[in-house]
């Protein structure tokens, strides 16, 4: 439909699906499971570098902090009382992060006070999945049969496939009984086939 959404019928009516947020669903939950999985850091060819401020910069260079970003495979490090350089990343992400989202992940790393360790964990994971949206399938691209079945089949096989992650829907239901009132196949008399 409008080669943006595909559109199949259930067995209680029919589905909508956004093309672009399946894929990207698909695709942000195998980078996720690839870094999970490959805890390898990898230097950028260039550090990334960011200003901040110095309560930022003082955040991000506690011990808290710099653990939870060994644990992610993320090396960062003050270059000065309002600058932090970011020279690793996880390696399933180092080549595909371009500086624009490196620096979109250190600024949410010394965002706020939480936890570090929480924040630490949502930086990364706002960091895949920009990295997610990229590569995904866009609105105003045709599919061919076999491409949309196997979206679908890989929508199929995600945690949750019902968001992308940044948490727009993928999948809008609409039941038969929505489907026969909105064609007003309610009124008395009509016999249900």
């Amino acid at each position: 439909l409008d080669a943006t959404y595909l559109v199949a019928e259930t067995d209680t009516g029919l589905v909508l699906i956004d093309q672009h947020a399946a894929d990207e669903r698909v695709h942000y939950e195998r980078l996720r499971d690839q870094v999970a999985a490959d805890t390898r850091t990898q230097a950028l060819a260039e550090p990334v570098q960011i200003q901040v401020t110095p309560a930022e910069a003082d955040r991000l260079s506690t011990p808290v902090h710099q653990a939870a970003l060994d644990r992610l495979g993320v090396r960062a490090r003050c270059v000065g009382s309002t600058t932090v350089a970011v020279d690793a990343l996880p390696a399933p992400v180092a080549e595909t992060a371009g500086p624009e989202l490196v620096g979109d992940l250190l600024a949410a790393l010394t965002a706020g006070p939480e936890a570090a360790e929480q924040t630490v964990a949502d930086a990364v994971d706002a960091l895949l999945a920009d990295l997610a949206c990229h590569p995904a399938i866009t609105g105003n691209t045709s599919l061919t049969e076999g491409s949309a079945v196997r979206l679908l089949e890989a929508l199929d096989a995600t945690e949750n496939p019902w968001a992308c992650p940044h948490g727009r829907p993928v999948v809008i239901q609409i039941d038969n009984e929505e489907i026969a009132t909105r064609f007003e196949r309610d009124y008395p008399g009509h016999r249900a086939e």
